[in-house]
């Protein structure tokens, strides 16, 4: 094996510049391409389709409180019972809905932990080193203030700043898949500077029902 490495670097060393500099640019495309495949694109597929799946949810609920409030206007104005078997339908759809809410946000990470894990979790992953980490400030979950002050969720987004090389990188990664806690990927950057070394930037997120920024 170790003749063959040798063999393989003779022939590399005796190529030009520029047949070098290809082959380096092709070893670098492979290895980031291997890295979204492996690592990121499973994980980015199925945490968008959670996070649709609460917004679908949100969303949801939001309509029904809406029909609640319409249905007893009209029955302050006609008591039917109709209207009032539909009224106690729909609340006890909102409720249900209310729950599962609820339930979801229970199982995900906390704000203010968010930070922490993610420094924790990178003490204990050799070949990575901080360059930075960041708590970055509540967004409402559905783009518009007004609806997060009704469903009562914000996005806790956290920025993450790193280096390491390919294999460093992807272990961290990995570590941070198989936690037992719950939180959302929203942006992954993988940049390599210096080969082996590779510059990443990535936001985790995770929801919360208070709109205070979270320092850190």
């Amino acid at each position: 094996m170790k003749q063959q490495w040798n063999a393989w670097n003779d022939k590399f060393l005796a190529l030009s510049g520029r047949e070098k500099w290809l082959i380096t640019l092709c070893g670098l495309v492979v290895i980031v391409l291997l890295l979204f495949t492996l690592v990121i694109e499973p994980a980015w597929k199925q945490l968008a389709a959670k996070k649709e799946q609460l917004s679908s949810t949100i969303q949801l609920n939001q309509k029904l409180q809406g029909d609640i409030l319409v249905i007893q206007a009209k029955l302050n104005k006609d008591p039917n019972r109709e209207i009032d078997i539909e009224m106690k339908s729909l609340l006890a759809r909102s409720q249900e809905l209310g729950m599962q809410l609820s339930e979801v946000i229970g199982n995900l990470l906390s704000p203010s932990q968010m930070a922490e894990l993610l420094e924790t979790v990178l003490d204990k992953s050799s070949g990575v080193k901080l360059i930075s980490l960041e708590s970055l400030r509540a967004e409402p979950i559905e783009g518009n203030p007004e609806n997060s002050e009704y469903s009562g969720y914000y996005v806790h987004p956290v920025r993450l700043e790193m280096t390491g090389d390919f294999f460093a990188i992807q272990g961290y990664l990995s570590k941070l898949e198989n936690l037992p806690v719950k939180y959302y990927w929203r942006r992954f950057h993988y940049q390599v500077e210096e080969y082996p070394q590779a510059r990443v930037v990535l936001e985790v997120y995770t929801l919360g029902t208070r709109q205070e920024f979270i320092g850190g």
